[in-house]
C-alpha cells in the first residue's frame, strides 16, 4: 500500500517534521513508539495516516484502519493536544513540530 497518487499530488515535495506518539498496543507493533517522521508540507491528518501506515507496514495497518481505511472507532487520534473527530481528519493540514498522538478510547462502566 503507498499514499495515494491524488494524496501524493496534493502535497507538497518540501517536508515537515511531526513527533509522532503511540499508545497502547499500536506502540507495541513499532521500534519505537515515540519518533519523528517527515512529512511532505500540507498533507491533513488523513494523509499523514496513509503515510504512517505504509512506514509501519501491514500489521499495524490492520490494527488501526477499518476495511474501509478509516482509524477503528477504539482510537483517538490527537494533534497538538485538540481531540480531532474522524469526520474532520481531512480537513486538518500538520505544521512543522506538530505532535500527533494515536492513544485508545477507554472504555467501561
Amino acid at each position: 500500500m503507498n499514499p495515494s497518487n491524488q494524496t501524493r499530488d496534493r502535497c507538497s515535495q518540501k517536508s515537515v517534521t511531526v513527533r509522532v506518539k503511540l499508545c497502547d498496543f499500536l506502540s507495541k507493533l513499532t521500534p519505537e513508539n515515540d519518533f519523528d517522521m517527515p512529512i511532505p508540507v500540507g498533507c491533513t491528518v488523513a494523509e499523514f495516516i496513509e503515510y504512517l501506515v505504509v512506514r509501519l507496514g501491514d500489521e499495524f495497518r490492520k490494527a488501526l484502519l477499518d476495511n474501509d481505511g478509516r482509524p477503528h472507532s477504539g482510537y483517538a487520534i490527537v494533534l497538538n493536544k485538540h481531540l480531532i473527530p474522524p469526520q474532520q481528519l481531512t480537513q486538518f493540514s500538520i505544521k512543522e513540530n506538530s505532535k500527533l498522538s494515536i492513544i485508545p478510547i477507554a472504555g467501561g462502566g
